[in-house]
């Protein structure tokens, strides 16, 4: 009797949380299944549920997870981001949780804007430290991560992982002094080459100016020789020219003598 009694308030048990899943909105439906681990069948309800109106703005944050978990990561950084514009929802874990799918995607620079957000809400978010400490990691933006792991060691000095982090401190900061004496030695390296590049080109200018002063003089001196071989033959010309003037002269000359012998001559007789 006694059992039956149980079978009977079991089954009404199960016929009431039936109903009850039947008269759930689709909020309550896709946050129950969330909770079972069931986030890609939660994505169904959570997905109609926010195209309702007067839905929990909680639903932002659950829909975010469920495409989180199923591995939908430019799914959920949509609607973590797009969470953060919609009056009553929690902002601080938005933003967190879009870094986290932004860091998925590989997208660092988002990852630690939106981890900023997130502690500028609350500057006391230890994980929001941590995680844009990681992001700035990928990013090689070494002293900032330095600077957030100190103050997540700050806020959690208990953390399980404060001695892994104290001991990444120590190895950023002697890759910090490392990289800031190869930069040192690669700018006085690089110093030099630009020093002897301005004398090898200084060399080349002088060699180069050279070059075409005695070009230059070549070309001076070719046309003072072909002008004092024109002069020559100018010179030759007017020579022959003026040889030519005197024996015509002669002629003249010659001839009026002979004509002038012969008038006496005729005159004796």
């Amino acid at each position: 009797m006694i059992i039956r009694r149980k079978i009977t308030f079991a089954a009404f048990l199960l016929v009431f949380i039936s109903s009850a899943n039947l008269m759930a909105g689709n909020y309550d439906k896709g946050l129950s299944l969330f909770c079972e681990n069931k986030p890609a069948e939660a994505i169904i309800y959570l997905q109609q549920a926010v195209l309702e109106t007067d839905v929990n703005p909680d639903v932002y944050n659950y829909l975010g997870l469920a495409y989180y978990q199923t591995g939908q990561y430019q799914k959920s950084l949509e609607v973590f981001q797009l969470g953060t514009g919609v009056s009553g929802t929690d902002k601080r874990r938005l933003y967190y949780n879009a870094g986290n799918s932004a860091f998925a995607l590989g997208y660092y620079d988002r990852a630690e804007e939106m981890y900023s957000y997130a502690l500028a809400a609350n500057p006391s978010f230890a994980s929001a430290l941590l995680n844009r400490a990681n992001a700035r990691m990928k990013e090689q933006a070494y002293d900032n991560a330095i600077l957030d792991y100190t103050q997540y060691i700050e806020l959690e000095p208990e953390s399980s992982q404060a001695e892994s982090i104290r001991r990444l401190i120590s190895l950023l900061t002697a890759e910090i002094t490392t990289k800031k004496q190869e930069e040192e030695r690669l700018a006085v390296e690089n110093e030099r080459i630009k020093q002897e590049q301005e004398r090898v080109a200084e060399e080349r200018r002088k060699i180069q100016e050279e070059k075409i002063a005695q070009e230059q003089e070549a070309a001076r001196k070719e046309a003072e020789k072909k002008e004092a071989e024109a002069e020559r033959r100018r010179q030759l010309l007017q020579q022959v020219a003026d040889t030519l003037k005197t024996n015509d002269a002669e002629s003249v000359s010659v001839s009026t003598q002979s004509l002038i012998v012969y008038e006496e001559e005729a005159e004796l007789d």
